[in-house]
C-alpha cells in the first residue's frame, strides 16, 4: 500500500492495527492452550475435516479499505479463525476440508470471498485478487439505494456492497470445487404455494403502531446524542422492537388490545 500512488495512510494504519490484533490474538489462544496436556490437533492424524453447516464459520475477519460501506461483516470470530488454520494445515500437508451448507451466502457477498479464502485459496492467488478489496474490485460493486431506516422513521440514501459483477467469471471459480444441488435437482416434498407463487400482503399500521415507532425514533436519536451503555440499549435492540411491534403490539406491551386489521388476522 505504502508503495502505491494516493494517500494510504489510514488503510495502512489499519492494516498495522489487524497485524496487532492478529499477533495478540494467537499469543492469547498459545498461552491459553499450554494449560491443557492433551493430544494436539497435529499429533491425531487427521488427514481431512468434513464440515457439515459450514455457515457456522463465515465470520473470518479480513482487512479492507472499505469499511464505511454497509453489506460487509464487522465480526470475526474465533472459531472461524481455527478452522481457517486448520484448513491451511491440512492443505500444506496434502490433506483436504470439505464444506457442506445448504447457505453458502446467507448475509453478505463476502461469505463468498470467504468460502474461496477456505477452499480454494490457489485460485485467488492465481487470479490477483488474494486481498478483499482486489476480489471486491473485480466481483462486486457497490450500489446508492433508498432504504428504510432502521428505526423506521423514514427512508435515507445509502451505500451497501450488494451487486456482483463479472459473475459468469466469478462462477466459473465458485464451480471449480463446489457441488451445487438445487431444489429441482433434489426433488424435496414442499407444500403448494396458493396461486403458484408468493405475494405480498400489507397490513395497514394502528395507530398505537405509530405512536410506538414514534418512541423507537426518539430512542434512535438518544444513540447518536448520548453515550448509552449498549447493555442498556441499542439499535440491534431497537429494530427487534420495531419487528415485533409489527407483527403484533402485544410482542412489546402484552396487555395491549388489538382491534382492527393486523398481519396476525391476515395470516389467520
Amino acid at each position: 500500500m505504502k508503495a502505491q500512488k494516493g494517500d494510504n495512510r489510514r488503510i495502512v494504519k489499519d492494516l498495522e492495527k489487524a497485524k496487532k490484533r492478529l499477533e495478540a490474538k494467537l499469543k492469547e489462544r498459545a498461552d491459553r492452550e499450554r494449560k491443557d496436556d492433551a493430544v494436539t490437533f497435529e499429533q491425531m492424524g487427521i488427514d481431512r475435516i468434513f464440515c457439515d453447516e459450514s455457515d457456522l464459520f463465515k465470520n473470518l475477519g479480513f482487512v479492507s479499505k472499505m469499511n464505511r460501506i454497509a453489506g460487509l461483516p464487522n465480526t470475526e470470530s474465533n472459531r472461524a479463525l481455527d478452522m481457517y488454520m486448520k484448513t491451511r494445515y491440512l492443505a500444506e500437508r496434502g490433506g483436504g476440508t470439505v464444506f457442506a451448507t445448504g447457505t453458502p451466502i446467507s448475509n453478505t457477498m463476502a461469505e463468498m470471498y470467504t468460502l474461496l479464502r477456505y477452499l480454494a485459496p490457489e485460485l485467488l492467488a492465481a487470479a490477483g485478487v488474494e486481498h478483499f478489496d482486489a476480489w471486491a474490485a473485480n466481483f462486486g460493486e457497490a450500489v446508492t439505494a433508498l432504504e428504510l431506516a432502521p428505526d423506521g422513521s423514514g427512508y435515507r440514501m445509502h451505500i451497501r456492497f450488494a451487486k456482483f459483477v463479472n459473475l459468469p467469471e466469478l462462477l466459473s471459480m465458485f464451480r471449480s470445487f463446489a457441488d451445487v444441488q438445487t431444489a429441482d435437482m433434489l426433488h424435496l416434498p414442499r407444500p403448494e404455494i396458493h396461486a403458484g407463487k408468493p405475494h405480498i400482503t400489507a397490513a395497514p399500521a394502528s395507530p398505537e403502531l405509530r405512536d410506538y415507532v414514534e418512541t423507537l425514533v426518539d430512542r434512535a436519536k438518544k444513540l447518536k446524542n448520548s453515550k448509552i451503555d449498549p447493555s442498556v440499549d441499542n439499535m440491534l435492540k431497537i429494530t427487534g422492537d420495531g419487528r415485533k411491534a409489527a407483527l403484533d403490539m402485544r410482542l412489546v406491551k402484552p396487555f395491549a388490545e388489538i382491534e382492527g386489521d393486523t398481519k396476525l388476522s391476515r395470516a389467520n
